[in-house]
């Protein structure tokens, strides 16, 4: 079979379609994405509202030194950690501050290496200290603990993703700073004049800097301290003692499991894991073979097993690479698109060879038990309804992101393959598989993004295909929540590109990483509306016009697509630096002056996802401080940097603005009128209306308008009798 006519089996098969002319919905593909994301990906439940997730298993190389509540806390690498973006007069290089917390349970735990003393010394004289080792050493536990030695307790995380010029460059002070896993240029590498500069800044701050990386020829030439792990012993031992209430660990350490896994030097990060699994572990009611198997190693192992095996038939490795994709999914679904990874495989085994797959091949059962996984009874919510499914899932979390890795960058031949495979998938009608999809691209990405870049994220960034632009920008999404540093540049690259689907991509993309990026999502925001022509601009205001009919025009969709991600933005964890962005661009050019009341009224008519249904903005404007009396602010007059203006200012001068708005004047309208209407049986609502139309009502114009507004909702379409809406309406 050639690759041509494997491509026409995905056709005939039915995973291929003829594109939709509009791309989905922003607020829809989030729920998507959020609801299908595999569990690998943790913390999944914090995607996309500021927190940081990360793929399970060892596919990010970290180093974790505390444990506490039988979860791993520490410096696993997942990109860009603790780090706080200010909107506006942002500071050159983002830092945020380690919890003091965090310093506590490290101190507890952490075990010097053999250099800790010599990077010590030399981060005491020269204030700047390059501790270069593994990802998984430890290092930047280390680097945490050589400050706190000099006896410092404030902290700060600094941005990797920076340039050596802008090293500490208008970050807020403190009396230390780590910058984690940094990775210089190959073009601008760190030079000794870069660090003659900084030293000169910590001096004046008196302030000390370590930075962790891996030794590489960009700084070949600099002073640095290798970093190597302690010995795992001590660390578990150290582990043990703040997980068991007795000190008697030595006999758990005689055990023969425990030595084995001694023996083979693990990651500091797998240190700790091992730790919650052995202080759990009882002599008297546990086996041995309970913690045999424990350790990326044995899974590292297995997977390196299964494909280095030339007994094992290629569509047993098709199987188990499609449960990676699908763990924790239908059986059916994996075993399906194994079938169709199988057909890719076989062409580059045999190219031209007409055989075609067994429809009766491997048991369900023999099937689990190769891949050491289980089938449960679950229920699947799906479009009609929950359904009854076999659900397949590797009984080690781990395998997945394991297996996907050993099978990307260890058999670069079956890329071609498996590329093609996922591009088949990537537009599939079910939500499930479009999501898997993407988690799997952004799980690639992170350990190899050349190629994923050129095989999968670039061709779709920019396809006729939205559905394909839509892949990539998840991926890339999922992509940086994994760890993958360079998904700010790319986002940079795709947001200026001559491209319209590219573009559009970007910003799509931003719409997920708001409240991670929020400087430069914004930012992006801006220089896309100040892009937009005039017919473009005049579709956010057609949007808001009964009976307005969609444009034709072939980039249509720019404009609208700017507006679904700034209301993602706006109703984020980034919502109060997103709402005075809206107000600043009120003073600035038509474009983004449109899109902030275009943005604005948007949200506005998003309610909670509750039986009461109250208007999210609302809800916002009635919990926030009322300012000082007198204190609400003109649509002109904003105060400064240092005095932020209260939330229920700012919404006040959107809603002014909007009313004021010939464009828009009639949608806002028309969302106050829905206010009302949905408030007339709920006092709580019809109160917090009360106070926002007093906040609105400024001049005596406004309150004619308003009053007329209450009272033609009051009387109800029919002019017959209504609840009352607004005392003394």
């Amino acid at each position: 079979m050639t690759a041509a006519e494997a491509e026409a089996a995905d056709q005939e098969d039915g995973l291929q379609e003829d594109p939709p002319e509009e791309p989905q919905n922003a607020m829809e593909a989030v729920q998507e994405l959020l609801e299908h994301v595999p569990d690998s990906f943790a913390g999944r439940n914090y995607l996309f509202a500021g927190g940081n997730p990360r793929f399970g298993g060892d596919l990010i190389g970290g180093d974790q030194h505390t444990v506490s509540g039988g979860q791993v806390h520490g410096d696993v690498v997942t990109g860009h950690k603790t780090t706080i973006y200010q909107v506006g007069a942002a500071p050159l290089h983002a830092s945020g501050l380690v919890p003091i917390d965090e310093l506590i349970a490290l101190a507890e735990v952490f075990r010097p290496g053999p250099a800790f003393d010599q990077a010590l010394r030399q981060l005491r004289e020269h204030r700047v200290l390059i501790l270069t080792g593994r990802a998984d050493s430890g290092r930047r536990s280390a680097a945490l603990m050589l400050l706190q030695q000099l006896g410092i307790d404030q902290i700060r995380n600094l941005d990797p993703d920076v340039t050596p010029t802008a090293l500490l460059n208008g970050v807020e002070r403190a009396e230390g700073y780590v910058l984690a896993d940094y990775t210089a240029s190959r073009t601008r590498p760190l030079l000794r004049s870069d660090l003659d500069r900084l030293r000169e800044t910590l001096t004046k701050r008196d302030g000390y800097l370590v930075i962790t990386t891996t030794h590489s020829n960009s700084i070949r030439d600099l002073p640095t301290v290798g970093w190597l792990p302690p010995d795992p012993e001590l660390v578990l031992r150290a582990h043990l003692r703040a997980l068991r209430d007795d000190v008697r660990v030595k006999p758990l350490l005689t055990l023969e499991p425990v030595e084995e896994f001694l023996a083979k030097y693990p990651p500091i990060r797998e240190i700790a894991e091992f730790a919650v699994r052995l202080a759990a572990y009882s002599p008297i009611t546990g086996r041995p073979s309970d913690l045999a198997d424990f350790g990326q190693g044995a899974v590292q192992e297995k997977v390196g097993r299964w494909f280095g095996d030339p007994e094992l038939p290629l569509q047993d490795k098709a199987f188990l690479i499609s449960l990676a994709v699908f763990d924790h999914a239908p059986y059916t679904l994996a075993a399906e698109c194994s079938d169709k990874l199988f057909r890719r495989l076989e062409t580059i085994r045999t190219p031209g060879r007409p055989d075609g797959i067994p429809p009766f091949g491997s048991s369900v059962e023999d099937r689990m038990v190769l891949a050491r996984a289980e089938l449960t009874e679950e229920t699947e919510q799906t479009p009609w309804g929950p359904v009854p499914q076999r659900m397949a899932s590797f009984l080690d979390p781990r395998t997945s992101p394991t297996l996907l890795r050993e099978v990307w960058t260890s058999h670069p031949s079956a890329r071609p393959a498996i590329t093609g495979w996922l591009n088949a998938l990537a537009t599939d009608s079910r939500a499930l598989v479009r999501t898997r999809v993407a988690s799997t691209t952004a799980l690639l990405a992170s350990v190899d993004l050349s190629a994923t870049m050129s095989g999968l994220l670039g061709p779709w960034s920019g396809a006729k295909d939205f559905r394909l632009c839509l892949q990539a920008a998840n991926s890339l999404a999922l992509a940086y929540h994994a760890g993958t540093a360079a998904v700010p540049r790319i986002l940079r690259s795709w947001a200026g590109d001559d491209s319209a689907r590219r573009r559009w991509t970007a910003i799509r993309c931003y719409a997920l990483l708001g409240p991670l990026l929020p400087a430069q999502a914004l930012e992006a925001f801006a220089l896309a509306a100040e892009r937009l022509t005039a017919g473009e601009l005049d579709q956010l205001a057609a949007k808001f016009q009964p009976g307005s009919q969609p444009s034709e025009q072939p980039d249509r969709h720019q404009a609208l697509g700017l507006l679904e991600a700034a209301e993602l933005m706006l109703l984020s964890a980034e919502a109060e630096p997103t709402l005075r962005a809206l107000v600043r661009w009120l003073s600035g050019p038509a474009a983004l002056r449109q899109l902030a009341l275009a943005t604005f009224l948007t949200a506005a008519q998003r309610t909670e996802d509750t039986a009461v249904g109250r208007p999210l903005l609302l809800d916002w404007y009635a919990r926030s401080p009322r300012p000082e009396p007198g204190g609400v602010l003109s649509v002109t007059v904003l105060p400064a940097p240092e005095e932020p203006a209260p939330v229920r200012s700012l919404l006040v001068i959107l809603w002014r603005t909007a009313l004021e708005d010939p464009h828009y004047r009639d949608a806002a309208l028309g969302v106050l009128r829905g206010w009302l209407i949905g408030a007339a049986d709920q006092p709580e609502t019809t109160a917090r209306l009360t106070e926002l139309f007093d906040d609105l009502a400024v001049t005596e114009r406004d309150r004619q308008r308003l009053d007329h507004l209450a009272r033609t909702v009051r009387r109800g379409p029919t002019g017959g009798p209504a609840t009352p809406v607004l005392p003394g309406g």
